[in-house]
């Protein structure tokens, strides 16, 4: 077990981000500014800045602008 290594990579999150109860970010994944990630969901992927997004796995439902 220990020799199968780990493998990790950065979760960023920008400015003026909700994020809902209980939502689960990948590894990896980037979520743009003013983006709204709704409860539960579990992101999987990059959402674009001033979406909203949620789900399993989580999609861009409307775009804010």
């Amino acid at each position: 077990m220990i020799e199968q290594g780990i493998v990790t990579a950065p979760v960023i999150i920008k400015d003026n981000v909700w994020i809902g109860y209980g939502v689960t970010i990948l590894k990896g994944v980037e979520i743009g500014e003013g983006s709204i990630v709704a409860a539960g969901s579990v992101v999987t992927k990059n959402i674009p800045p001033y979406s909203i997004a949620g789900g399993i796995p989580s999609k861009v439902i409307k775009m804010r602008k």
